[in-house]
């Protein structure tokens, strides 16, 4: 453990390094401390969380591969409830899984060792402090809020108006449903965990006759997260039409790629999961590709039943993000169901594989049928949700020719 003298009044951010490569640990430790941070250094993930008790660090910097324990546990235990210490992990690893896990989990950000340019790694650990300060400030707030008066409580009734209004308009930028389009039926349930969701879908005919359709899962919940699926609405329909003019068709991998960058230059601190799907009705045809979304939906031609498989980064999160284009031949008769992973909590099974396989059962008890899905899972008596919960099922009814 090493610590860097301050000579300021105030004291210097303590910053908590775990990773149990020696060497690349002290250069850390060492280029931070010439930085100006206070710097504590742990070869393993028991040590780690015994000066994380001890010491209480401002920020934690953590390894995912540790000889002891896992890091992702390590980062659980950190960002247990009521402890807002920002985690920024490194890891020689980009599997994408763990990257997903690791940002649910809490983490701000995720760097890959080596790291080339180390004010990349000073650049994240301001903006993990300054993300901390921010909540420290807002649970302050609240707390002198609990203690307002009757002027305070007027006040909390006009926020509560105005979140209400929120979700009015909110509601209003989704699509119709039931939709119908060509031999394509589309419904939709979204179910908020509080006034404003940062769940959503939409679908639309594009201009060379297909359906294109989408969900996202904002990080967070309320009114920021709310803005961002705003912002989606938006950005999908003007990408999608530039696309088509471009280059005379849209790929779902391009569509996903622009998107990532809108969003990476508004600096909006969320990151999105999303799966984009288009549809040839005509040609059966199913193109698609996903930006870290889970579960992935499941298609189906009522007899078997299967996940889509398709992973990258999250929107937001890498600027060099790759998306690929998949696609799959339809039968006559099938249907698609898309879940954000607010579904998987009304599951009450142990594991993840688990709430997986029953996903997948409910839906084929269903026969793939949005009303059945609906039914099995309940969401007509859902209340107080833990994450809000969204649900789109697209089935192809019978075969209509599409007017030219």
């Amino acid at each position: 453990m090493s610590l860097n003298p301050s000579f300021s009044q105030e004291p210097s951010p303590r910053l908590l390094v775990i990773d149990d490569d020696e060497i690349v640990r002290k250069n850390i430790c060492a280029f931070l401390e010439d930085c100006g941070f206070g710097v504590l250094q742990a070869e393993s993930g028991k040590v780690g969380l015994e000066l994380f008790d001890t010491e209480c660090p401002d920020l934690v910097l953590c390894d995912l591969r540790l000889p002891d324990m896992d890091g992702l546990d390590v980062i659980r235990t950190v960002t247990s409830e009521g402890n807002n210490t920002p985690v920024i992990v490194i890891s020689g690893y980009s599997e994408i899984d763990d990257v997903v896990q690791a940002l649910r989990l809490g983490a701000i950000d995720y760097l890959l060792k080596p790291i080339e340019d180390l004010e990349v790694l000073e650049h994240s650990a301001h903006r993990g402090l300054k993300q901390s300060a921010l909540i420290r400030e807002n649970a302050k707030y609240s707390k002198q809020l609990e203690h307002g008066n009757q002027q305070l409580r007027q006040s909390l009734d006009l926020l509560r108006v105005d979140q209400q209004a929120g979700r009015l308009v909110q509601t209003r930028l989704l699509p119709d449903t039931p939709y119908s389009f060509s031999s394509l039926l589309c419904k939709h349930k979204i179910v908020p965990s509080l006034y404003l969701s940062g769940d959503f879908v939409d679908y639309w005919r594009s201009d060379s006759d297909e359906l294109i359709f989408y969900i996202a899962d904002v990080s967070g919940h309320g009114a920021s997260s709310a803005f961002v699926t705003v912002l989606l609405k938006y950005l999908a329909k003007d990408i999608s039409q530039r696309l088509y003019e471009e280059f005379g068709v849209v790929s779902p991998g391009a569509l996903l790629s622009r998107l990532n960058g809108e969003i990476g230059k508004a600096d909006l601190q969320k990151h999105v999961t999303a799966f984009i799907g288009i549809l040839d009705a005509t040609k059966g045809l199913l193109r698609y590709s996903a930006a870290g979304h889970y579960p992935m939906p499941i298609i189906g031609d009522g007899e078997n039943y299967q996940y889509l498989d398709a992973k990258s980064f999250s929107l937001g999160i890498r600027e060099d993000a790759n998306y690929e284009d998949k696609q799959l031949q339809v039968s006559e008769k099938f249907s698609i169901n898309l879940f954000s992973d607010g579904v998987l909590e009304l599951l009450d099974l142990p594991s993840l594989d688990d709430k997986e396989e029953e996903l997948l059962s409910i839906v084929k008890k269903s026969g793939g049928h949005f009303e059945g899905v609906f039914e099995l899972l309940g969401l007509s008596s859902v209340s107080d949700a833990p994450d809000d919960i969204a649900l789109l099922t697209i089935e192809k009814t019978s075969v209509v020719a599409i007017s030219p």
